[in-house]
Formats: C-alpha cells, structure tokens, sequence
C-alpha cells in the first residue's frame, strides 16, 4: 500500500532530479478510483534518461537520496523511494515483449498527485497494456476492472480502447481479449 501523498512526494523527487516519465501501471486504476491508497508499486514508462543506456544515472540518484536501488524483472531500475513511507517505483522502456506504443504516451494525461502534476496514460490505454500482456494475472485483474465499469465505479470509453488499439501490431486480438473479459 503505497499513499498518494507519498507517491506526489516520491515523483516530485524524480522530476526535480531531472527524469521523465508517464504512469503505465495499476497506480492508473487507484488513481480513477479515486482511492488514497495506490497500490503496491508504482510503474513507470522513463522517458529520459534511458534505464538501459543511462542505468548509472538512477542508480546514483537512488545513493543521493539513500533510497534503494534494484532490478525489476526485465532488468530495469527499480527504486524504493524513502519518503515517510517506502515507494516501490519501477521504470521500464520498450524492451522485448515490453511494449508502449508511443501513441499511447502521447494520449497521456497530467494528473495532480499530491503536490506535482504529472503524466498518466489513460485508463483505456491501461486496459490494452494488460491485454497486450494477456498473461493469466493480466486477464483475471482486467475483469476485476469489466466489474467496476459495470457497477459504474470507472466509465471506460470503448472508441478510445479501439483507436489505441491500432498502435499494436495485433491490435484485434487485444480487442478480443478485452471483450472477452467483458470490458467492451
């Protein structure tokens, strides 16, 4: 559980030391939601500097602020950010199966958390990173999400789902994927 005070804290941290970035991960649906707490972790896509070319530069940030430093599954930085409270951050770039459409990120949205604006891709978006992923954790939490658009808990706008889907080289099949888990 991770409070969206500590998280505006944790990214206005980051922004001042100069890094970029656009919120990719399940910190999009707490946000939606509305909820104090957002999540476990908050994911990243890193826009400058590089987390592969430019690896050194989060790691010496993470020593300058004594906030710790490792890996995430791909490879790719990951921080625990020491704000009052600890804050998972993870950074991630297109890197194998990993994939942002660039249009996607560009779509974003600014959001205020906390103290510091800050951009996040749009929930529809979201919901076709977690299709593209189709892994079975993926699915099972996309119809936990079909749930809360059917009790009107988030309002999904299925033209936006449709046109980021064209960003993906197989973008009808995330389309199916979303429809099975009854998103659309």
């Amino acid at each position: 559980m991770v409070l969206r005070s500590s998280v505006g804290r944790a990214l206005k941290a980051l922004l001042e030391g100069g890094f970029r970035f656009t919120i990719i991960g399940g910190t999009v649906v707490e946000y939606m939601l509305g909820k104090e707490d957002l999540g476990d972790d908050v994911d990243l896509f890193a826009e400058h500097p590089s987390p592969l070319f430019e690896e050194g530069e989060y790691r010496r940030f993470a020593e300058e602020l004594r906030w710790s430093y490792g890996q995430t599954w791909l490879g790719t930085p990951r921080m625990i950010a020491a704000v009052g409270e600890e804050v998972p951050i993870e950074f991630y770039e297109n890197l194998y199966d990993f994939y942002v459409p660039e249009r996607l990120l560009e779509d974003s949205v600014r959001v205020e958390i906390g103290e510091v604006k800050v951009k996040m891709v749009r929930l529809e978006h979201y919901l076709l990173l977690k299709a593209n992923s189709g892994r079975g954790v993926d699915m099972d939490r996309l119809a936990e999400i079909a749930k809360l658009v059917r009790r009107g808990k988030l309002a999904v706008d299925a033209r936006k789902i449709e046109e980021g889907a064209q960003s993906f080289e197989e973008g009808d099949v995330l389309l199916r994927r979303l429809r099975e888990a009854t998103i659309l």
